[in-house]
């Protein structure tokens, strides 16, 4: 059960979220020497925050049963590996193990409260922010700002002049471009949902559009950025503008089958992209 639950909650996204975190911490211990952070502190609020994406994601998954058995999801729950029942009390413990864990931080025990909160706006009602790609979008940017501040917090540092740069702009990512590009392989579930997506409501072909304009657009962001507040982030903005650029092309060069692919070229480019951020954060500790 607990092996199903993981796979339920979506490895590839637990990750990301960590990977996240990570760089929210790093860019926050620039002013110190690699080995002083407070690594005992960063690894404990890791745990608190994979706890917070695993009862978020869990819930999403209980609450899109309809939904992603309509979509032809393999994932335990829509398959029936998984029973809801037990979801729900994997959803009560990591929520507890959550707080617990934050319990001797009190800025970081905001964060996750935060986080746990947005996970149950996003996807259970009344709020249900999925249900409309503009509140989707918004509540995956707050998630991604959150994560990043957790990180920070975790650390206890003085964040870096480029850390809210590399924050905002890749919580936009998740928004203008992860939340959008999702929902072109979920079309037919989100219609039998009665979602009010912008691809179920303007159709597949805006929907693409509108992810082909937004990736190159924060991407440039990034550049842009960079050049003015933090120069050694722009490695991480050209990998990313080059991720976009091939969002772009496969949001313009659609095929029958590959309705996931820009959706998986934003999750490679920003695990990319985060790996390059890491990098440079790293070498800044080692020569401060």
């Amino acid at each position: 059960m607990v092996w199903l639950c993981l796979r339920e909650a979506r490895p590839i996204v637990l990750v990301v979220f960590l990977a996240r975190f990570a760089v929210g911490a790093l860019g926050a211990g620039s002013g110190d020497r690699l080995g002083q952070l407070p690594w005992g502190r960063i690894a404990l609020g890791a745990l608190a925050w994979f706890c917070v994406t695993a009862s978020a994601y869990l819930l999403n998954g209980v609450m899109d049963l309809p939904e992603d058995r309509a979509n032809g999801s393999r994932r335990p729950l829509a398959s029936g590996a998984l029973p809801a029942r037990a979801a729900r009390w994997a959803i009560a413990a990591a929520t507890a193990a959550a707080l617990l864990l934050s319990l001797s931080d009190l800025g970081l025990f905001l964060c996750v409260g935060t986080g746990l909160f947005l996970g149950w706006a996003y996807s259970a009602p009344p709020l249900s922010a999925k249900r409309r790609s503009w509140s989707s979008s918004v509540t995956v940017i707050v998630m991604g700002l959150c994560t990043y501040g957790a990180g920070a917090q975790a650390a206890g540092g003085e964040p870096r002049p480029g850390f809210w740069l590399y924050a905002v702009v890749m919580s936009a990512w998740m928004g203008l471009v992860g939340a959008i590009a999702k929902d072109l392989g979920d079309i037919p579930g989100d219609r039998e949902g009665g979602r009010r997506t912008l691809a179920v409501v303007r159709g597949e072909k805006a929907a693409r559009t509108v992810t082909a304009v937004c990736a190159p657009a924060v991407a440039l962001a990034f550049v842009a950025g960079a050049l003015v507040y933090d120069p050694p982030l722009l490695a991480a903005a050209v990998v990313l503008a080059g991720g976009a650029g091939w969002i772009s092309w496969l949001c313009q060069h659609p095929a029958s089958g590959r309705e996931r692919a820009p959706y998986r070229a934003f999750m490679v480019s920003q695990y990319v992209t985060h790996l390059v951020i890491a990098a440079v954060l790293l070498l800044s500790l080692l020569t401060g």
